[in-house]
């Protein structure tokens, strides 16, 4: 039988976040802000992003926008079609301006929850705010989706991730 994974203190963790991004600072500081309440795993490349498209899904992905083998838009389909309703924040090295506005327009209309910066206007506590409603909204998706009575009620609702 398996057993949930819990915190330092016993409590169950509150979900699972995969971290995609080709930085191993930035995938080092990711895992440091979030491994006391998700479980947090990682993915360095769009390809090892393909790889883990058949691993458990995530509540939530992390994504870089700009990886050395892919560009973090063209995945999301990919990301959607396979694990529907993960939500997925976009991370973005664009400097605040017009640069950045256009990254955080389409992430937006290709589905994204929200794009952070991830240059000089990186915020830690934007970050754990993001994922924290990104992983509320996967929760209350779930709960729709299952609920008697919805139109999805008949398609099984994909389970939060735990282990």
């Amino acid at each position: 039988m398996a057993h949930a994974r819990a915190d330092r203190l016993g409590r169950p963790l509150q979900g699972t976040v995969l971290v995609v991004d080709d930085q191993e600072g930035m995938r080092a500081l990711l895992r440091a802000l979030l491994e006391n309440s998700y479980d947090v795993a990682e993915a360095d490349s769009g390809a090892a992003l393909h790889r883990a498209l058949e691993q458990a899904q995530p509540d939530v992905v992390l994504l870089d926008l700009k990886l050395p083998d892919a560009n973090g838009l063209s995945l999301l389909p990919a990301i959607n079609k396979r694990w529907p309703g993960t939500q997925v924040v976009m991370l973005t090295g664009a400097p605040s301006g017009s640069e950045a506005l256009t990254a955080a327009l389409q992430g937006a209309s290709a589905g994204a929850f929200t794009v952070l910066p991830k240059s000089a206007e990186f915020n830690i506590q934007t970050v754990l705010a993001a994922v924290d409603q990104a992983m509320e909204r996967r929760r209350h998706a779930a709960r729709s989706a299952a609920a008697p009575g919805s139109p999805l009620a008949a398609v099984k609702a994909p389970e939060l991730a735990q282990e």
